[in-house]
């Protein structure tokens, strides 16, 4: 049995993948990284990943990233495979939730992306055992029965793309354990240059608390892409990546544009509110700002009538793990009005309801009023917009 070993960054990962993948080798590559290890099989004209990834459901998570589920959906087929015993992948596709091509695509990218991040790999070792044995079934990762061609140029391509790319990302991001906070409002997503949905899930974990490697771990998508998104967030002056030690700011979230105000008239806000307190500060401070204001205790017919006829944006203070607060959400985006959604409850579930709600912002509780009043002067970029207030 042949064996080769020795340090990844003497040797070059693209040198050790070419060999291997030239001479037709038939074995286990392991590459090691601290406690950080991938197994991939070489078998004539396909590898395989036998371990590496961390995650407990990969399939599950493509589904939900790549939109064709929720997560409620995935829950519920869960424990329909627990119950069957078969095999989620199995179960999407008897159910027509997603053609056998369609899957195997999706998990061939994921092992693909497994592969990339090899190449960004430093301090690491491998060996290779030449061996015709399959390793046992408890050594087996989710995506070891997938298999990607064996030829490697075309990986080889994209991850030097990548690595030129992980470059730039590193003069921005030279350590994981930074923290990124949302500082600025841009104008819809669409302008980004980003993938929307990367954004909408990765946003809201940029709440200033949460480092960015954590971020890698509770999001859905690759590193590469986390860290891409964050990247292009910064970079667009979104987001402000701050060491740990830094005083922690207010916390903003942005959502999808529902539609361009920039030739309506702007300047008379709608405050709905249930809290009567509350809602008489807010208008008070928003009036003496130079804003028309009206009021509403609640989403009701007069409420939707005043956003058809005269409201340039909506300040709506509800909670959004209601069903009750998606469906106003959910009207107050057919009227084409941008609105705000004031929240007291900082969770992912609730900042991504009021986001995939129609919400153009999210601004959390206790609300600092001069966030408020940048925040609306972007959102309706009116000339006479008013100015904050020192």
């Amino acid at each position: 049995m042949r064996r080769v070993a020795g340090d990844l960054d003497v040797f070059g990962i693209s040198n050790l993948l070419q060999m291997l993948s030239g001479a037709g080798s038939h074995g286990l590559l392991t590459i090691s990284k601290g406690a950080e290890r991938k197994v991939i099989q070489f078998l004539p004209g396909a590898i395989r990943l036998m371990s590496g990834v961390r995650r407990t459901n990969p399939l599950g998570e493509i589904l939900v990233r790549t939109g064709v589920l929720t997560t409620e959906r995935l829950s519920e087929l869960l424990v329909q495979q627990k119950n069957t015993g078969q095999r989620l992948g199995d179960l999407v596709v008897e159910l027509g939730i997603m053609s056998r091509d369609t899957l195997e695509s999706a998990l061939r990218e994921q092992v693909a992306e497994e592969v990339y991040e090899l190449f960004a790999w430093t301090d690491a070792s491998f060996e290779f055992m030449e061996t015709m044995e399959e390793p046992p079934a408890a050594q087996q990762g989710p995506l070891a029965g997938v298999r990607l061609d064996a030829n490697m140029m075309s990986l080889m391509i994209e991850a030097a793309r990548r690595m030129d790319e992980l470059e730039r990302i590193r003069a921005v991001i030279p350590d994981e354990r930074l923290i990124p906070t949302q500082v600025e409002l841009p104008v819809s997503f669409d302008d980004l240059g980003l993938e929307r949905r990367a954004v909408e899930e990765i946003l809201p974990l940029a709440d200033g608390t949460r480092s960015i490697d954590r971020i890698v771990e509770e999001s859905l998508y690759p590193k590469f892409m986390v860290l891409r998104t964050l990247y292009g967030l910064s970079e667009r002056g979104i987001l402000k990546i701050r060491d740990q030690r830094e005083t922690e700011g207010p916390v903003t979230v942005l959502g999808r544009r529902p539609g361009s105000m920039g030739d309506r008239p702007g300047g008379k806000i709608l405050v709905v509110s249930e809290l009567a307190t509350f809602r008489a500060a807010l208008i008070w401070f928003l009036r003496n700002e130079g804003y028309s204001m009206v009021e509403a205790s609640g989403w009701d017919s007069k409420a939707e009538s005043l956003c058809h006829e005269c409201v340039s944006a909506v300040v709506l203070d509800v909670s959004m793990e209601s069903d009750d607060a998606l469906l106003v959400c959910e009207r107050l985006r057919s009227t084409n009005i941008p609105f705000i959604v004031l929240s007291s409850n900082a969770s992912r579930k609730s900042m991504s309801n009021a986001l995939r709600s129609g919400a153009r912002c999210v601004l959390l509780k206790p609300l600092k009023e001069t966030l408020l009043v940048e925040r609306l002067a972007e959102l309706l970029k009116t000339p006479t917009a008013p100015a904050v207030r020192e």
